[in-house]
């Protein structure tokens, strides 16, 4: 069966609606799988999960300290309406509440799978695409398919209405080896063609954030040849998704918001190695930022200038991807950029009225952005906290207390959704 679908960016595509129930093997956590998280935001009966990377961009915290006064200033949802023309913006959620972390934390609360798609149902706009921003992880030989890590949920949430993206992680137990690579772009095949005829299905996004090392659960760059990994496995999934004729697929890969002076070799490398293979292959390019959190500045003593703080940080992200970054890959401006995680977390010294302020001008920066830099979807991180009561902030991502209770956010993101989406 075959169904017409809004896309991304606008317009619609045909997708391919599945009749047949999934076959589930139960999950396992696989073998040496230390570096890997094993998406327990998606796999709801597990209580534990291995400490993975799910989101988090760099190794360096900065926004972490007490402000000295916060006075009641918002932005209003409506100053991105007297913004110009652009793409259409499709807004989603990383649907879990565990995270990858770069210091330590404790382990996540247990998931109720009810209420999540209770929670996501009302995020998701009417007659709109709504997606749900999925992570699986290759670790070896020896680790488990992406179908066995998440296919009962992606299977689940298409039969709910939703589309899904799965950001593909290279995470070798063994640190990383051309013969990891090659494991590598034989998982991202097989997951690509495994999730191809599922339901809602969309896009793949090849490797997390290889361009930061140092932090082993968070990014891939930390292992060896992630690059390589990236290049191959990009090109790899464009394969499938020719062969197998999913027009409705887009493959693309993320990059972690850095002023490192190594990001231009990253980027440059991209170019040498990857060629007109490569860039022939992408569909889009994903941004990892996370303003006041990690590699940015402390967040600053008002309402005001966190909101003004916010909306320059994520500006300053999108121009320097677009404008600095991707020409030195080739990359042109038909290739449209995501948002592929955005967040700021609640905890110590980060109050969930900072989170409102954050969230809100985040989003309107990003919205009033999308003409010019190609802009056509946005992601925020995450629905859940890991544990809300925890002392890190790490754990407390979340726009939902690890009961699933709301914060101030949700409502926020669930207005901002529905009144972005629709223009």
């Amino acid at each position: 069966m075959v169904a017409r679908v809004p896309w991304e960016g606008g317009g619609e595509r045909a997708v391919a609606r599945s009749r047949r129930a999934p076959r589930w093997k139960a999950p396992r956590f696989s073998r040496g799988t230390a570096a890997l998280v094993l998406l327990a935001a998606l796999i709801g009966s597990l209580s534990a999960i291995a400490s993975g990377a799910l989101a988090g961009v760099t190794a360096r915290d900065t926004g972490g300290g007490q402000p000295a006064v916060w006075r009641a200033e918002t932005v209003s949802a409506s100053t991105a309406k007297s913004s110009g023309g652009g793409p259409s913006l499709t807004f989603g959620i990383y649907p879990g509440g565990a995270a990858g972390s770069v210091g330590p934390t404790g382990p996540p609360k247990p998931e109720n799978p009810a209420l999540r798609l209770a929670a996501l149902k009302q995020l998701r706009p009417p007659g709109r695409p709504f997606v749900l921003h999925l992570y699986v992880g290759y670790t070896g030989p020896g680790g488990y398919s992406a179908q066995e890590q998440i296919g009962q949920d992606l299977a689940a949430y298409g039969r709910a209405g939703f589309q899904t993206e799965v950001a593909m992680c290279y995470r070798p137990a063994d640190g990383g080896s051309q013969a990891d690579v090659a494991g590598f772009v034989s998982f991202v095949r097989a997951a690509v063609r495994s999730f191809g005829r599922e339901p809602g299905f969309v896009s793949a996004q090849v490797t997390n954030e290889a361009n930061v090392g140092g932090a082993p659960n968070t990014s891939d760059g930390y292992y060896k040849d992630a690059e390589d990994a990236l290049i191959k496995g990009v090109i790899a999934a464009h394969e499938v998704v020719r062969a197998d004729r999913l027009g409705h697929v887009q493959v693309g890969f993320n990059w972690a918001y850095s002023t490192d002076p190594q990001e231009d070799a990253f980027w440059s490398d991209l170019r040498q190695a990857g060629g007109r293979r490569f860039l022939d292959s992408l569909d889009w390019v994903g941004l990892d930022a996370y303003p006041f959190t990690w590699n940015s500045a402390a967040a600053p003593a008002s309402f005001r200038d966190l909101a003004a703080g916010t909306a320059s940080f994520m500006d300053g992200a999108l121009n320097r991807l677009r404008s600095t970054y991707l020409p030195l890959a080739g990359i042109p401006r038909s290739v449209p950029l995501r948002v592929t995680e955005n967040g700021y977390p609640t905890g110590p010294g980060r109050t969930e009225a900072m989170q409102v302020t954050v969230m809100r001008a985040g989003v309107e920066a990003v919205y009033r952005a999308r003409g010019t830099y190609n802009v056509t979807g946005y992601r925020w991180f995450d629905l859940r906290d890991a544990d809300s009561s925890s002392s890190s902030f790490e754990s407390q991502y979340g726009i939902m207390r690890d009961d699933y209770s709301p914060k101030p956010a949700f409502a926020v993101y669930r207005q901002l959704v529905a009144e972005l989406d629709a223009r």
